[in-house]
């Protein structure tokens, strides 16, 4: 038996190469959609893909060379869809016989069997909101003295995943600055919780250009999009700074990390080394000591395997880097964000970078960390395309994800009282 793959536009392409290399007797095993080329999601190419056998055995007639036919057999897809319009053929045969056939009678037994299930629904629905209830007065019982105002507040950082403690000393905050009836104006109440949450992050100095050798390193746990940013970061150094760049890798775990970032730099004229030991890392520092800003890619290692991390933290001693961000994922909760933070802290990060925010239901966790880490918020990153999808976090950008309703009044004569 004999399994090959053809690849073509289309399923009729991918078939007839099949035929003409097997002939007539070939089986078809699968067929699937594959993409191809591309970089970091650019310039991808759809191909259909079809997985076939052909037994090989003596008894078979060789070579298999396809043979002229009278007529065209239909294609794999024309097959496909003589199949499903019989199928919906039957489909609808039996809906119209069930339609037409007469429905049994009900019996008492059902009927009272139909009430009591009816009533049971209301039973629980009537508990569900009593839940409810409990749930908000257990909530509110902490700040009982508090305004309605206030307790709005309460309630929306909670229900956007806030932790309890960091909500109520935003609430705090806002009734020690407002106090008596300040404190039931909505409007002000908004604007002092939002002010309060963006002065809780801590802003990532800008750096001086002109410097040489200055190194990046780009550390944290799998799949958080650590090479994406790295391949952000460059570009803009690069295009748009008018900065002499070079990339570092040490992601020489993951299939195609290295291809993946050798294709970009190829595209961006950009140098690139791999390095595999902490000894070839201090060398490719040396080698590109000449340029402006040096970017360092680093595998991902979960939280959850502190050897590796102590490995990582080999390379990361020998590149001896000017920044060591911490990249994490926007949907991470509070406890894995802080799990990684302290898993990872013995690094030595001195910048956080958020990604995937734009796949967050909800940006709480980060006042967690801003208060447990106390280390600078670099960028922020909403999408995969490079080099967009890019921008230097800031203390109001940060609270605007976190409290949208304050971000979107009109602070002046407010914020002067905060």
């Amino acid at each position: 038996m004999r399994i090959k793959k053809f690849t073509g536009a289309t399923a009729k392409e991918a078939v007839e190469k099949m035929r003409q290399e097997f002939g007539e007797e070939a089986v078809v095993l699968n067929t699937r959609r594959v993409t191809k080329g591309g970089v970091l999601g650019i310039g991808n190419e759809e191909y259909v893909e079809v997985t076939a056998a052909y037994d090989e055995s003596p008894m078979r007639v060789q070579p298999r060379v396809q043979q002229s036919r009278p007529q065209q057999s239909p294609s794999a897809g024309e097959d496909v869809l003589g199949s499903l319009r019989q199928l919906a053929s039957k489909f609808e045969e039996k809906r119209k016989a069930d339609a037409s056939a007469k429905r049994p009678p009900v019996t008492i037994a059902q009927a009272v069997s139909s009430v009591e299930s009816d009533a049971l629904k209301q039973e629980l629905s009537e508990v569900k909101n009593a839940l409810g209830e409990i749930a908000q007065h257990i909530k509110h019982s902490k700040m009982p003295v508090l305004s309605e105002a206030l307790k709005n507040v309460y309630t929306t950082l909670t229900d956007n995943e806030v932790e309890e403690d960091v909500a109520l000393e935003i609430v705090q905050t806002c009734n020690n600055k407002l106090g008596g009836s300040a404190s039931q104006n909505q409007f002000a109440v908004d604007n002092i919780a939002y002010s309060s949450i963006a002065r809780r992050f801590t802003e990532a100095p800008a750096r001086r250009l002109g410097r040489k050798g200055y190194v990046v390193a780009l550390v944290g746990p799998t799949g958080v999009g650590k090479t994406t940013t790295v391949a952000k970061l460059a570009s803009i150094s690069k295009l748009v700074k008018g900065e002499n760049v070079a990339l570092i890798t040490a992601d020489t775990y993951r299939i195609g990390a290295i291809d993946q970032l050798k294709t970009f730099a190829d595209i961006a004229s950009i140098p690139l080394s791999v390095v595999y030991t902490p000894d070839e890392m201090i060398a490719a520092i040396r080698k590109y000591s000449n340029c402006d800003t040096i970017y360092i890619d680093t595998v991902g290692r979960s939280q959850r395997k502190p050897d590796k991390i102590i490995e990582l933290g080999r390379f990361i001693d020998a590149a001896d880097p000017n920044e060591v961000h911490l990249v994490l994922s926007a949907n991470f909760s509070a406890s894995t964000v802080l799990d990684v933070y302290r898993k990872f802290k013995g690094l030595k990060p001195n910048r956080l970078l958020i990604t995937k925010t734009d796949e967050a239901v909800s940006l709480g966790m980060l006042l967690s960390l801003a208060r447990s880490s106390n280390i600078p918020f670099s960028f922020i990153t909403n999408g995969q395309s490079v080099p967009d999808d890019i921008e230097p976090a800031s203390g109001e950008m940060l609270a605007k994800m976190i409290y949208p309703v304050g971000s979107s009044r009109d602070k002046a004569g407010v914020e002067a009282n905060a």
